[in-house]
């Protein structure tokens, strides 16, 4: 009897070997990928029934490859094996594409059975991830959310939906580099170090983040994003005039004084009150 062809994509040796190891009674594993952008080549290579796919690959991780994969191997099942149990990352995995999600905490008859199913097509999600999301936990840990702009807000539900650098820069109407400089202002304002970090992060994130950024920032932040855009993060030098300033302001105006108080008018005075003299004294009629 024919044994299923098995291609492994993880990028820690220990454990691709473990489970290579594991299935070889059983099935035929015909490769090992540890780079996520060799990953599409591999399939073509080798042509396997089953991948096996970790979501922390490097340079591209397991949800931007899923809509890749599925779309040019149709007939390929694929079983997500991570260390993340979120039922958010279960559910947008298995909207990406993949067929099964089994955490690597589980047992090698969890694994096994998962593999027979999903090879039978069917759908198979492992009982160690929540029933609910509880999508929003860790996102609300970060009190620096509170630096975002909408922008980063806008551009973090993207990559929470698993888009690539590249559809975020054409759903935005931006360039790719644009996308990155953002992406890395977002890590260095909450503290993350890796790209998976970020979209675990994005995935996470409540709904309620982006109405809350968008009525506190009143635009106003969007527009300072949309500054960095025209000059890659550069900050304007010399005396000129601000672009937002309109050309017929008063010179009198001054930024400490709120636009509805005239600047003829001492501030601490109602409008009705009597003039007051030199030395402060109220002035009186001669006659």
């Amino acid at each position: 009897m024919r044994r299923s062809l098995v291609l492994i994509c993880d990028d820690h040796p220990l454990m691709s070997q473990g489970l290579r190891a594991l299935l070889n009674p059983t099935l035929q594993v015909v490769g090992v990928v540890n780079d996520g952008r060799e990953v599409i080549g591999e399939i073509e290579r080798v042509q396997p029934d089953i991948l096996l796919l970790d979501l922390s690959m490097p340079h591209r991780n397991g949800l931007e490859l899923l809509p890749d994969i599925s779309r040019q191997f149709p007939a390929l099942r694929i079983l997500v094996v991570t260390m993340h149990v979120e039922r958010a990352i279960a559910d947008l995995a298995l909207q990406k594409g993949a067929h099964g999600f089994v955490p690597k905490e589980a047992s090698a008859e969890e694994l096994n059975r998962a593999i027979t199913e999903v090879l039978a097509g069917k759908t198979f999600i492992s009982p160690r991830v929540p029933k609910r999301s509880f999508r929003g936990s860790t996102a609300l840990e970060y009190p620096a959310l509170d630096k975002l702009t909408p922008r980063h807000i806008q551009i973090l539900r993207l990559i929470g939906d698993g888009k690539s650098t590249g559809e975020i820069a054409d759903s935005l109407g931006v360039s790719p580099r644009t996308v990155e400089f953002h992406r890395a202002s977002i890590r260095k304002a909450l503290g993350i170090t890796t790209e998976w970090g970020l979209m675990r992060f994005a995935i996470m994130l409540p709904p309620e983040v982006e109405e809350v950024e968008e009525v506190d920032e009143a635009g106003q932040a969007e527009g300072a994003s949309e500054a960095k855009e025209g000059g890659e993060g550069g900050e304007s030098s010399g005396g000129g005039a601000s672009p937002d300033a309109s050309p017929d302001a008063s010179p009198d105006a001054s930024p400490d004084r709120p636009p509805d108080r005239p600047p003829d008018r001492p501030p601490d005075r109602p409008p009705d009150a009597p003039p007051v003299g030199p030395l402060g004294q109220r002035a009186v009629d001669a006659g």
